[in-house]
């Protein structure tokens, strides 16, 4: 790579994307200007709103109550004894009901009398603000009350009150300091402002130089030019990235000065922030910053590979939406109160930026957990700018078709017989069966779980990539590879299956070490599925349902669509990254992804589905038989034998993957990509 080409086209992106005003606005008017001025106008509306509800006064209307209690209560409510200052008035009305329902008064009282008591009953409209509001007060001034005549009776008997009715009390002494509550306070919001803030900072730019490029039509020039394409990658992800750690500058400026004028406010109001010491924040925001311009360099990659798949900006726009909404909801994770930076929340892109600002404004170091956030975001980056790479050297990707002319979204009668999926779909429908099993199975489930377990496989894991493969007139026997297996090929399939059982026993030990209560919940996941299901049942379930299934979807039709574009090991990979995250767990996604290695290749070389299926159905067999029986094998629960047991597994792993890949080296009948 020549440093002088990149250096060369590195100033010509960044002289593009400063031409662009969208830049500046996002870059340095938003988190400068709009931020704090939005900040204040919010904290000055809380205030007023504060305020009003103090000054307004509040009408009520006693309904058949007796006019000593009524008068009681009303002394009490407008003296100066109960410590309370709120303005209610009382109003005659005939009908206290229907004045209330048009809003006449806020709320009315009536009584009920026994024999030593008054109950006084509110009555209010919840949906009514003022309504509910003197409902609080009239609650807060009748315990007043109420603690007020206890007090006075137990007096005139002659009786200790604080023997009679406090024997016991409470006092309540905050231990944090000035500079911990401060930080809670800022770590609720600030993350998610700084993640936003970051994703529009970098977005603009990277539309410019990859959607922006193709609709000007320069990228064409700048691939004719003698470049390598990646000195054309490194200069404009360097580019996009120098505007997105840019944007950081100004957001932790800004967010610095919000956090100022929040410091002299609460001051002001004498909030017991005397002794905040803000240089006990300096530590915490230089390692929230470095993490912070990780994260920024993740999301540069990330938005430019979103954005290569688009042919114009209004497309790029479009494309770039899902990831915005993704990016914001997983960013609300810094709003849940209980939940903190794990090791698990700290591989989750987004949400271990928002749980690692929220941990270090409180003065939470924890600094594995700080280097497993900053590692996991540069190996993320990494990943990203590799995958553009990938992009940037396919034409078919940066000048084949959009999303727009899939033949999905064609007429049928003008598509032509045989035809095969391509990637862009095999994602589409991927996408939709996962929102789909997310969304109608997850709700099924809640009522019926072992029908929505059958609904999210036949239906949607199934059955939609047979519907689109009938609707594109595919071959469905080349599609989803209906062919009968050799002899050799379902030895070479038990072989496999035996050599990727192993390396997930290898793989899931170490999983459970780095996450040990992961793996518990997924077993008590399933053990409420199978709840009073009989171990056949289970085997149905379980283990051939998937198998049939899902060998549909992954090793079917998105190994056919990856298969037809890329080559073999790419298109393995792909689809076997895409079933690891298929099954939502985070501490499943490689031990499933070394098993979709193994099916998608077992399945490839010999041309047939019913070959991966085996292999499906044996690994999800014997975990079923482990739930099952697993306690009566004592060598399965011995701790001691843990170490034996890897070392077993590994040996069968290099002994049995290798046999079945020899078995399935000869080459297949149909074409492939060298």
């Amino acid at each position: 790579m020549d440093l002088k080409k990149v250096k060369c086209l590195y100033k010509k992106e960044i002289m593009d994307v400063l031409r662009d005003k969208k830049t500046i606005l996002t870059m340095v008017v938003l988190p400068v200007v709009l931020y704090p001025l939005l900040f204040v106008v919010i904290m000055q509306v809380m205030m007023m709103i504060n305020t009003s509800q103090q000054e307004q006064t509040y009408y009520i209307a006693f309904d058949q109550v007796a006019e000593a209690d009524s008068q009681a209560l009303m002394d009490w409510i407008d003296g100066d004894g109960d410590d309370l200052d709120y303005a209610i008035e009382v109003k005659d009305s005939k009908n206290p009901k229907r004045d209330m329902d048009n809003e006449k008064i806020d709320a009315y009282i009536t009584t009920t009398v026994t024999g030593e008591q008054v109950i006084y009953e509110i009555h209010f409209l919840s949906a009514v603000t003022n309504s509910s509001s003197v409902a609080d007060m009239l609650e807060e001034e009748i315990d007043s009350y109420s603690r007020h005549r206890a007090e006075k009776n137990i007096r005139a008997e002659g009786l200790s009150v604080e023997k009679m009715l406090y024997p016991v009390t409470s006092e309540l002494t905050d231990q944090s300091s000035s500079e911990s509550s401060m930080g809670n306070l800022l770590g609720s919001f600030i993350p998610f402002l700084m993640i936003i803030s970051i994703l529009l900072g970098c977005m603009y730019p990277a539309i410019d130089t990859t959607a922006g490029e193709k609709e000007r039509g320069t990228l064409e020039t700048l691939l004719t030019l003698p470049i390598g394409n990646m000195e054309l990658i490194v200069s404009k992800f360097l580019s996009v990235a120098t505007i997105a750690v840019v944007t950081v500058f100004f957001n932790v400026l800004s967010m610095g000065c919000i956090a100022a004028y929040l410091f002299t406010t609460m001051n002001s109001m004498g909030a017991g922030m005397e002794k905040l010491h803000l240089g006990s924040f300096v530590p915490a925001i230089l390692i929230a910053v470095v993490c912070i311009l990780a994260f920024a360099l993740l999301m540069s990659a990330l938005v430019m590979c979103v954005c290569a798949f688009a042919k114009s900006y209004k497309e790029a726009n479009n494309y770039i939406t899902p990831l915005m909404l993704v990016v914001m909801l997983t960013g609300y994770i810094g709003f849940i109160p209980n939940l903190e930076l794990s090791r698990e929340t700290a591989l989750i892109p987004v949400a271990n930026i928002c749980l690692l600002m929220k941990a270090l404004l409180s003065f939470k170091y924890d600094f594995f957990l700080i280097g497993l956030v900053l590692l996991s975001n540069v190996l993320y980056a990494f990943v990203a700018v590799w995958f553009l790479g990938k992009i940037y050297n396919s034409e078919s990707i940066l000048f084949g078709e959009s999303a727009s002319e899939l033949k999905i979204f064609e007429r049928r009668k003008n598509i032509k017989k045989g035809s095969i999926p391509s990637v862009q779909e095999a994602l589409l429908v991927l996408l939709v069966a996962i929102l789909l099993m997310l969304y109608v199975g997850g709700i099924v489930s809640l009522s019926d779980a072992k029908l929505g377990l059958l609904m999210q496989q036949l239906l949607f894991m199934a059955g939609l990539p047979i519907l689109v493969c009938v609707y594109i007139k595919a071959d469905m026997c080349k599609v989803f590879r209906i062919h009968l297996p050799k002899g050799k090929h379902i030895l070479a399939a038990v072989l496999m299956f035996f050599g990727v059982i192993s390396a997930n026993v290898f793989v899931s030990n170490i999983m459970t070490k780095l996450f040990p209560n992961s793996g518990q919940n997924i077993s008590e996941q399933f053990t409420a599925i199978l709840d009073g299901v009989p171990f056949w049942g289970a085997l149905l379930l379980i283990a051939l349902l998937p198998a049939v299934c899902e060998e549909i979807m992954f090793r079917g039709y998105l190994l056919t669509a990856f298969g037809a574009k890329m080559k073999l090991l790419p298109a393995i990979l792909w689809v076997s990254i895409l079933f690891g995250f298929s099954h939502m767990s985070l501490i499943k996604v490689l031990s499933t992804a070394v098993l979709g290695m193994g099916l998608a290749y077992t399945a490839y070389r010999s041309d047939s589905i019913f070959t991966s299926s085996v292999i499906h159905f044996l690994n999800n067999g014997f975990a079923v038989f482990v739930m099952y029986y697993g306690e009566n094998i004592s060598w399965i629960n011995d701790d001691k034998l843990t170490i034996p047991l890897m070392a077993v597994a590994v040996v069968v792993m290099f002994i049995c993957i290798p046999a079945a890949v020899w078995l399935l080296k000869e080459k297949k009948n149909l074409e492939e990509k060298e």
